[in-house]
């Protein structure tokens, strides 16, 4: 790369925005760059992130001049030169494309951008714009790794081994990457191909990739032009985090790690110790401002990490044949990364929400509560807000200044706190997370319709209190009974205890049901909205019969799902009774002692709704009785008080409103809300929350 023409003297320090404080951001770089501010090698003028109490707390510990939310338009500020961004791939590849079509200086964290061709696409903008691009490779800035390259000389390292294992088995890849060797074994694929001074000619490559799973595991022997062979492992399913390289030249042989050099030669070793910690990351920042100031590209630009990537690309495809970088790369996605977003989102709470947020760049610009401007016409670019986990409700006071807002998306399930029928009135659609939520709560209640209707929940008291089989011992005078002939049988034999048994005849056990499948099952649903039909879905395959009681939906609709519509009462009286209604005022102890005598003896109640569906009281009269068997997961009282009765009751099985509550569930849920907003935005056809439903819910 030809020299570039520096766009700061010395005397002026080079204004950086950073987009990004995380706990890594906050953890390693941040401090970093603080330290080269008081240094005088740069000023930090700008603190960029979602989340305002993040942004705050990092322009305070950190010496930033300001704070924001809105990167975009922070890129487009005049007085920023380069710009930092800590984030996933696909925030480091729509952002950088930004910042370089403004001509701002460019540092990305790794991975670099979401695949060859976009770095690619990131490194070809940054030399028609002469600007500085580089990414967040230390291990290039490992001591003992560059001890080893200024050994090597010309004549170099002709045998190489590098090593990167991790204990993230059944994980998904962070940085939104494809898989872990993009998000994390890149490190040490990178520093090997930095070793060998370029990539191979050829590589041959094995992966454990299986059916619509990413792979895990990888390894590669590589040739290279000069004669040198090399190879790689990186295993992510490993018990332990393992990072090593070994290199080799004719009777030497070279061991590094981060803070260790060591050579052997002749039946010698020589060993050097170096400094880790946070100097390889000091000399990474360092070497970018250099580049800066001098027009001279660092060891890490976009242009050499992108060919790292091209080639882990290859071997997470299990490729074997001759390593081509691709010839020329297509522009047009480049030229269109120069277009600052004209519409912009909302976003509250958004430390829940990533990194699905990253799905509406680079069309859509994000912004706080904090940026909104105190006139309505400064906020007409607001056309979409999103609300987290846990976010406060938007004020009449907000709303006022956002004459725009189109749609409201929340992640989550409940809506109420958002004043559904005010932002109704005021013409703007809601959403929610519907399917997701559904999804979750669907698979818990397929899983505790089984496991009941197969009386297990049962089975395990009785393993755990020594017995054995699928029935629970009685209490009381009948199970005193009980004792006292198993006694006699043991002492007085079988003929005797047979004529025990009718002068102590036992009382039936009204609690044993028998062991059943759920494929002979009729499973009764009360309520129609996207958890019960979800439920229905799912039990249909496994040959269950499904009828449902709801007071909204038709007849057609429920049929068009597989199911009966049936009365109440006639629904009470199937094997599994589960409850999917919203708690309104009218179905608040809308099923007492009435409705619950309509359950019959072995037959199993779920309510993963609400729990003051049911009157309280006489649930509790209900499974007294204790033929019938109930799971539990809401209730009238959250939490459930510890000495609340239903805790001592063997026939029912409690958990703590899990549900529809799981991390995993959050994400999809913020993926579903973000692309709802995109597709509504875009004009496509979106099931938004009605009056009607609204009416309805919880």
């Amino acid at each position: 790369m030809p020299k570039l023409t520096p766009l700061q003297s010395a005397a002026s320090p080079p204004r950086a925005l950073v987009i990004g404080a995380g706990p890594m951001a906050s953890f390693m770089h941040l401090p970093i760059l603080s330290t080269l501010q008081r240094g005088g090698r740069v000023d930090l003028r700008a603190i960029c992130d979602l989340d305002s109490v993040r942004a705050r707390d990092a322009r305070k510990k950190f010496g930033f001049a300001e704070q924001c939310g809105d990167a975009a338009r922070a890129i487009e500020r005049s007085d920023i030169d380069l710009v930092y961004i800590f984030a996933d791939a696909r925030v480091h590849y729509e952002y950088g494309l930004l910042a370089l079509s403004r001509g701002k200086h460019l540092f990305v964290e790794k991975p670099v951008a979401p695949s060859y061709a976009e770095a690619r696409q990131l490194w070809d903008l940054a030399q028609q714009q002469q600007v500085i691009a580089v990414g967040g490779h230390n291990r290039r800035f490992y001591l003992p790794i560059l001890e080893a390259r200024r050994r090597a000389g010309l004549a170099g390292w002709h045998f190489a081994e590098a090593v990167f294992h991790k204990p993230v088995q059944g994980r998904s890849p962070d940085f939104a990457a494809a898989t872990w060797l993009s998000a994390n074994g890149i490190h040490a694929l990178d520093a090997l191909v930095f070793l060998m001074g370029g990539l191979p000619d050829h590589v041959t490559a094995q992966t454990d990739r299986e059916a619509n799973s990413p792979p895990q595991c990888f390894s590669a022997v590589m040739r290279w032009r000069h004669g040198g062979q090399g190879v790689f492992l990186c295993n992510n399913g490993a018990g332990a985090r393992r990072e090593d390289y070994v290199i080799h030249a004719a009777g030497e042989t070279c061991t590094l790690s981060e803070t260790e050099f060591r050579l052997d030669r002749d039946g010698r070793s020589e060993r050097r110790r170096f400094a880790g910690g946070r100097t390889s990351f000091a000399a990474e920042h360092a070497a970018f401002l250099d580049g800066v100031r001098t027009g001279v590209a660092p060891p890490h630009s976009l242009g050499d990490l992108a060919q790292s990537l091209f080639l882990g690309e290859l071997i997470e495809r299990g490729y074997s044949g001759p390593v081509v970088l691709p010839r020329a790369m297509a522009a047009e996605r480049a030229a269109k990364g120069s277009a600052a977003p004209g519409r912009s989102v909302l976003v509250v709470g958004a430390r829940t929400l990533f990194p699905a947020l990253t799905r509406l760049l680079p069309k859509y610009g994000l912004v706080t509560q904090e940026e909104l401007a105190p006139s309505p016409a400064g906020n007409r670019h607001i056309v979409a807000a999103i609300m987290g986990r846990g976010a406060a409700p938007l004020t009449d006071e907000i709303l006022a200044r956002l004459p725009c807002l189109e749609v409201v998306g929340v992640v989550g399930l409940s809506v109420a706190r958002y004043d559904p029928e005010g932002l109704q009135q005021r013409g703007i659609a809601l959403l929610n997370a519907r399917a997701s939520h559904a999804a979750s709560v669907a698979e818990f209640a397929l899983g505790l319709a089984i496991l009941a209707r197969r009386r297990a929940f049962v089975s395990h008291d009785v393993m755990r209190s020594g017995g054995w089989g699928a029935r629970a011992a009685p209490g009381g005078f009948g199970g005193m009974v009980r004792t006292v002939r198993r006694l006699l049988k043991g002492v007085l034999g079988k003929r005797l205890s047979a004529y025990a048994k009718t002068l102590l005849p036992a009382a039936p056990d009204r609690r044993t049901a028998p062991v059943r499948d759920l494929s002979t099952a009729v499973v009764g649903i009360v309520g129609w909205g996207a958890n019960a039909r979800a439920f229905a879905a799912c039990l249909r395959p496994l040959g269950a019969r499904v009828i449902v009681h709801s007071e909204h939906a038709s007849a057609t609709e429920i049929e068009a799902a597989g199911a009966v519509p049936a009365s109440l009462g006639t629904v009470l009286a199937a094997d599994i009774v589960s409850l999917h209604r919203g708690l309104t005022a009218r179905t608040r102890h809308s099923l007492g002692a009435a409705e619950l005598e309509r359950l019959r003896p072995g037959s199993v109640l779920i309510n993963l709704a609400r729990g003051a569906l049911i009157e309280p009281e006489a649930l509790l009269s209900r499974l007294r009785r204790g033929d019938i068997f109930a799971c539990l997961d809401t209730f009238d009282e959250e939490p459930l008080p510890a000495a609340h009765p239903l805790r001592r009751l063997p026939n029912v099985f409690l958990t703590s409103h899990i549900a529809g509550g799981s991390p995993d569930t959050q994400a999809a849920s913020a993926r579903e809300v973000v692309d709802k907003v995109i597709a509504f935005l875009e004009g496509q056809e979106v099931e938004t929350l009605s009056p009607g439903l609204l009416r309805n819910m919880t």
